[in-house]
């Protein structure tokens, strides 16, 4: 008779590899959404998701619904999950939460931030310029989320850095949704004076630059709930 101690010593490891898929799945989905690979309203089929990544629906299933626990995924009742599409308000909401989070962080780390950290943030800046003036928009804005979700790592809170990690999330879904033509969201030269803020110890300076920094974000999305008026006569030609 096999003995029972082989299958129990082989369901940890399963269930290791198990875990390890969904984590996969849910870092790929994840990307997709906040490099605005997969748009805010885009349908999350199962079944398509499903073949492509060579799995089953249960899944997929689990992963969407971790997703949506993140508010970054919509589960709509006898219709299935979309990339969220956050409201006017709740944007206004996760830019208050940024400021109020990122600016009590800067204000700890400003005292104690060391020059090998200083030196990291200019070189993440330095890296954004670079992502700039190639046109890479993509990648200047992935540079954008990783030099914030650094600082929130410098400051030595796991419980406020996984917040702001939430918050980058939906704020990328936000930019995606209500980004005005022409808008720079993240501005490497506001980067710069927050590090250099951090750089001259100042905790009240960190923290108005950051706070400066994350009104200017604000600022270039289209967050009105008054449509705007359109003058059709200057929009449109009359017919010959």
């Amino acid at each position: 008779m096999p003995s029972s101690s082989g299958a129990d010593a082989k369901r940890p490891a399963a269930k290791a590899r198990a875990e390890r898929i969904d984590v996969r799945i849910h870092d790929e989905i994840y990307a997709a959404i906040v490099h605005h690979q997969l748009q805010p309203g885009t349908p999350l089929q199962e079944d398509a998701l499903a073949s492509a990544f060579g799995i089953s629906r249960t899944i997929i299933r689990k992963v969407l619904q971790q997703m949506s626990h993140e508010k970054l995924v919509e589960l709509i009742p006898n219709k299935g999950a979309i990339v969220a599409r956050p409201s006017v308000e709740e944007a206004r909401q996760v830019f208050d939460a940024r400021r109020a989070v990122e600016g009590l962080l800067v204000t700890r780390l400003a005292p104690t931030i060391t020059e090998r950290r200083i030196e990291r943030l200019r070189s993440a800046v330095e890296a954004e310029r670079k992502a700039q003036e190639r046109g890479d928009k993509r990648r200047q804005l992935q540079l954008s989320g990783d030099f914030h979700l650094e600082l929130a790592s410098f400051a030595g809170n796991d419980v406020l850095r996984d917040f702001v990690q939430e918050l980058i999330s939906r704020s990328s879904l936000i930019i995606a949704l209500y980004e005005s033509p022409g808008a720079v969201p993240c501005s490497c030269e506001e980067h710069e004076q927050i590090v250099d803020a951090l750089a001259s110890r100042d905790p009240g300076l960190a923290a108005q630059q950051m706070e400066n920094h994350l009104h200017h974000i604000e600022a270039q999305m289209g967050l009105s709930d008054v449509p705007a008026r359109v003058d059709f006569k200057a929009l449109f030609k009359p017919l010959a």
